[in-house]
């Protein structure tokens, strides 16, 4: 009978090395693979490399504050043109009125040639304020001034894939507020401007006017008048809101050749007034009452002729109350014995003015006044 036999265990032999188990067999990696398995690693950090590239220019070229730096640019290079052609930036009267500016403000400043010199642009800040609205913050210097101003702008769009576009969502543009006193012409930044020019149609010119002008922020505006005939202190005002109103003042004085002219045109007409051959002067301070008979011709002569200043009035310029003196000559037939005698005698008298400027330069003035003696 056979027998059974136990299963044979086997055991590590003392100095034998153990088998070792064979490992499991690997398919290699075609070359294929290999070559597509490695662009798209080189897609994928091309991608981020990309998307971060974008991110950055979004930030830094494309974002906010672009809209801003270039509208400020154009400012600092004196175009206004394409400062205007920015988007948000140019005002329809319903959009003055809507942004609670005065809708018939003239855009006469509108211009390169009224514009401050503005220097060293920095970004300040920039806050998201919802929606995507950003106000964003620059620094400046408007001929040499310091100033800041805040811009709220919006996003408009996109060109290209992902590279936003911007709007301003208030427009940069303000509005100077300008009393202008006993004269119509000033200028703002060396520029010439004639409120009846600038001013609405419905507002006749006047003596002392008011006018609405829409500026560029940010920007130092000086204003002034300065002819032969005016000057005024220089006010300055630097404009660093939006969409604001800001105020400034222009008084005119006349100038020394502005009075000797006065006086010029005065001295001609009481010479013209001399010329009348009456006792009393059709039109001037000056005559005389004679009870007798007037033998001939009465002749007059200026002796002293008034000193003129000038001061403002309601609707024109006023010669204050000043006095003069003319002379008459004349014979003279007594009514009680037939006889004559000369009359020679010096008529002081006092008058007051008004004075005109015209629009082609000259000088008008009117005269009244009566005799002293």
């Amino acid at each position: 009978m056979s027998q059974v036999q136990a299963p044979h265990e086997s055991y590590p032999q003392p100095g034998v090395p153990a088998q070792a188990h064979a490992p499991a067999q690997r398919t290699p990696l075609s070359q294929k693979s290999r070559v597509l398995i490695t662009w798209a690693l080189v897609f994928v950090l091309l991608l981020g490399a990309v998307l971060a590239t974008i991110g950055a220019l979004n930030r830094d070229v494309y974002g906010p504050g672009s809209l801003v730096r270039t509208y400020l640019s154009e400012l600092a290079s004196q175009d206004a043109p394409a400062a205007l052609a920015l988007p948000g930036v140019k005002l329809t009267t319903n959009q003055l009125k809507a942004a609670g500016l005065p809708e018939a403000s003239s855009d006469a400043l509108l211009r390169g040639a009224a514009l401050s010199n503005l220097t060293d642009i920095s970004e300040v800040a920039d806050e998201n304020v919802g929606d995507g609205v950003h106000e964003v913050t620059f620094s400046y210097e408007a001929d040499g001034v310091y100033g800041e101003s805040t811009f709220v702008v919006a996003p408009l769009g996109t060109r290209f894939p992902l590279i936003p576009t911007w709007t301003f969502e208030v427009s940069p543009l303000a509005v100077l507020n300008l009393s202008v006193e006993h004269t119509t012409a000033f200028t703002v930044n060396d520029f010439d401007v004639d409120t009846r020019a600038v001013a609405p149609a419905e507002q006749k010119p006047a003596f002392d006017n008011i006018v609405n002008l829409q500026v560029f922020t940010p920007g130092r505006y000086t204003v002034e008048t300065s002819t032969e005939y005016l000057q005024s202190d220089e006010e300055k005002v630097l404009v660093d809101v939006p969409a604001t109103v800001h105020e400034a003042s222009v008084a005119a004085e006349p100038t020394d050749t502005f009075v000797d002219g006065v006086q010029e045109a005065v001295n001609k007409q009481l010479d013209t007034c001399a010329e009348q051959v009456v006792l009393q002067p059709t039109g001037c301070p000056f005559g005389i009452v004679i009870d007798d008979r007037v033998d001939g011709d009465p002749a007059w002569s200026m002796d002293d002729y008034p000193e003129i200043t000038l001061e403002a009035g309601s609707e024109s310029w006023v010669i204050p109350t000043t006095t003069g003196s003319a002379n008459i000559e004349v014979d003279v037939q007594s009514l009680f014995d037939g006889s004559i005698t000369h009359y020679d005698d010096d008529v002081d008298f006092s008058m007051t003015g008004h004075v005109y400027l015209l629009s082609d330069g000259s000088v008008q003035a009117t005269v009244t006044g009566e005799p002293t003696s």
